[in-house]
């Protein structure tokens, strides 16, 4: 099993360290995802109120699970790059197959596409 970063300069000791990057962000997700859950729980437990009481409830519950989904979907990219690093696929644009530079993988290290990439297709 190949566990090595493609790119340039992209050593055992870079492998690590986008590795635990990825490895905190899924904490810290899962944390944030635990405690949305808790908060959604909680107002569903409330007794009604009246009127204004329940269509703010509604609101906040609505508004947390959009939060919670784009949780889940970052941990979905997350969970996805820890498998492209064990493949030796990580690091890899997969539009242009060029290194995705390391300055970004360690701003967004589940990143599938380099920024010109990425670019592109969010315009078009």
């Amino acid at each position: 099993m190949r566990t090595r970063a493609k790119g340039k300069g992209a050593g055992p000791a870079r492998t690590e360290e986008l590795r635990g990057l990825l490895v905190e962000a899924r904490s810290r997700l899962l944390r944030t995802v635990a405690t949305t859950d808790d908060e959604l729980a909680s107002l569903a437990a409330q007794d009604a109120g009246g009127l204004i009481e329940t269509s703010s409830r509604g609101a906040t519950e609505d508004a947390l699970s959009r939060l919670e989904g784009r949780e889940r979907h970052a941990l979905d990219e997350i969970r996805a790059a820890l498998g492209r690093l064990e493949t030796g696929d990580f690091g890899v644009c997969e539009v242009c197959r060029r290194p995705i530079p390391v300055p970004r993988l360690r701003a967004m290290p589940w990143a599938r596409a380099c920024v010109t990439c990425q670019s592109r297709g969010e315009r078009g």
